[in-house]
């Protein structure tokens, strides 16, 4: 993963229909708090400010396409030169089309955004026995986000 040092503050944007978005959005979170990283996490009509170390951006994927209020967020002026990173949740994945689903899902988000993306997933809006698989993926990327936990100091002993 190209996240490049700790990541102290993360504001985690996205929007959801069904609340598969949302649930994912939770695991995410819960994953960097682990990390040691502060999370906030808000639909784009809620944020007050870009005041992060990084912006985490979501969207479901509805009739082929990224929410409308997601794609709309992407595009303001004031995200250039932040760093990004950017996931959508769709079906595609169960059905063996993740490649395609990266590449046209993504592409489409990508190319409105004024940020710096620095990365890019996908996740299964997997339900059944593939959901608790999903969950630890996505606490894993919470965690990644995060980046590195530095060493903690070791207490000298009193003698």
């Amino acid at each position: 993963m190209e996240l490049v040092g700790r990541n102290k503050r993360i504001l985690i944007v996205y929007d959801t229909r069904g609340g598969t978005t949302n649930e994912v959005v939770g695991w995410i979170m819960d994953g960097a708090m682990s990390a040691g990283a502060y999370v906030e996490a808000r639909t784009p009509k809620n944020v007050d400010t870009l005041d992060y170390d990084l912006i985490v951006i979501g969207s479901p994927i509805y009739n082929e396409e990224p929410m409308g209020s997601i794609s709309d967020f992407m595009a303001q002026e004031n995200l250039r030169g932040k760093k990004i990173a950017l996931f959508v949740v769709c079906f595609a994945g169960v059905f063996g089309m993740r490649n395609f689903m990266v590449r046209k899902y993504l592409d489409e988000l990508k190319g409105s955004c004024a940020g710096n993306i620095i990365y890019e997933t996908s996740f299964d809006a997997a339900m059944g026995p593939w959901r608790k698989l999903n969950r630890a993926i996505c606490f894993d990327f919470g965690k990644e986000l995060a980046g590195p936990r530095r060493p903690t100091q070791t207490p000298l002993s009193v003698i």
